[in-house]
């Protein structure tokens, strides 16, 4: 399964020698693809990753960033042509690979954006179009407006996912099968609720996105959570395994995920150490059948509460900072 190195703690948990530590090894495990945004951190995230890039060979990694409706209230083509170009002298690189528009503005219509894109794309600033958090139905809609304009087409879709986040599974699957996109996931261990961290006994908030990131515990601390993860830990205990093990296994050998769709877990880590353990979690293979089978009741455990896989823009005030 690919793996996608997400870099949303640059600028926060992450400086220095410490980013360029985590891309290196990332990279000498074999992957390549390295996501960030231009929101993350206030342009600290993508400035940390440049310094890192610049001593890199361009033909040794790929990286993505996300144009936000946030910075100046649209999703229009101005603002995805001003901020992907302030996120190119960021990042110090003359292209991305992937351009992700990060959530739907409801306010603006997409053709406004989409047309901004096109514009980039033929200046050669980008290699493809991804999507995040956009609902199914939008999705094929930019996708015909694209077809019918002869622009790039969308190929991937950034997406919350996660052993009790699966509202993806019901419509978004079969609309990438039928428009050709793969899939990204993101959030695979729900903010650190998917850790040892928590649990229905503890639910004291540690130092982490649950402190700097409030809407992440609008998102997760409910209680149907801490009851399904307690279940997870119960089995897990039982075959001497972590939870943070279970969850990215059953990502890469149980889930709506597909290997020859192109599909992805991004990954990300506070500590190289952690960065590494998570890294090699994914090559021990499948989950014993007890393990898949109280993850999938667990799901039924939070699904009524689980958040859905899209998002859209509502203006918010400048400190709300974005998944």
């Amino acid at each position: 399964m690919k793996l996608i190195l997400g870099t949303m703690t640059f600028g926060e948990q992450v400086f220095g020698e410490d980013v360029k530590c985590m891309v290196q090894s990332y990279l000498n495990h074999g992957y390549k693809e390295l996501d960030t945004a231009y929101v993350y951190n206030e342009g600290e995230c993508e400035r940390l990753l440049g310094t890192a890039l610049k001593e890199l060979d361009r033909a040794t990694y790929k990286v993505a960033t996300k144009a936000n409706p946030r910075i100046t209230g649209r999703l229009d083509k101005e603002a995805v042509i001003s901020q992907l170009n302030e996120s190119l002298q960021r990042l110090k690189v003359n292209y991305v690979d992937t351009l992700y528009l990060h959530f739907p503005d409801p306010a603006t219509p997409v053709k406004s954006v989409l047309e901004g894109c096109a514009q980039l794309y033929e200046e050669g600033k980008f290699l493809e179009l991804g999507l995040s958090n956009f609902p199914a139905w939008l999705v094929a809609e930019v996708w015909h407006i694209c077809k019918s304009h002869g622009w790039m087409l969308p190929k991937v879709y950034e997406g919350l996912y996660n052993p009790l986040s699966r509202h993806a599974e019901r419509e978004l699957d079969r609309a990438l099968n039928n428009y050709g996109m793969r899939f990204y996931a993101y959030n695979p261990l729900a903010g650190g609720m998917l850790t040892n961290k928590y649990s229905s006994q503890d639910k004291t908030i540690k130092a982490g996105r649950f402190i700097n990131r409030p809407n992440y515990q609008k998102r997760y601390w409910k209680d149907s959570f801490f009851e399904a993860i307690d279940r997870i830990k119960e089995v897990c205990a039982e075959h001497n395994m972590n939870i943070v093990e279970a969850v990215y296994r059953w990502l890469a050998y149980h889930s709506m995920l597909k290997v020859e769709r192109g599909d992805g877990i991004i990954i990300g880590a506070s500590r190289l150490v952690q960065l590494e353990q998570n890294m090699a979690t994914v090559e021990k293979g499948s989950l014993p059948d007890e393990i898949v089978e109280i993850i999938n009741d667990a799901w039924e455990i939070s699904k009524m509460d689980a958040p859905e896989y899209f998002t859209y823009y509502v203006p918010k005030s400048k400190n709300t900072k974005e998944v």
